[in-house]
């Protein structure tokens, strides 16, 4: 039996996100604003990650969130944390 492929689509910010959702979009990741190789772009703060979860899951979207870096050791605590948080908010995946 053949598996559907899964449409995976990136999001910078909301306007994007949305975007991927509701053009079709089987999942959509994103960045934090930390612990993600995109420092400098746009990405999701931690509010934003609970509401696009929130937003996606209402519609059958997964959402996955890139934990992309070396993480150093006096950071993971903090990265122990963070990884928590997107756990308890219902990231698909990260």
């Amino acid at each position: 039996m053949l598996k559907k492929p899964e449409l995976l689509a990136p999001a910078g910010g909301w306007e994007s996100f949305v975007a991927a959702v509701q053009n079709g979009a089987d999942a959509v990741y994103l960045g934090g604003r930390m612990f993600n190789a995109r420092r400098s772009a746009i990405n999701f703060e931690n509010q934003e990650i609970v509401r696009a979860i929130e937003y996606a899951h209402l519609r059958g979207v997964k959402v996955y969130v890139t934990v992309n870096i070396l993480i150093a050791d006096r950071e993971m605590e903090e990265a122990a944390g963070f990884l928590l948080f997107l756990y308890n908010a219902g990231a698909s995946g990260n």
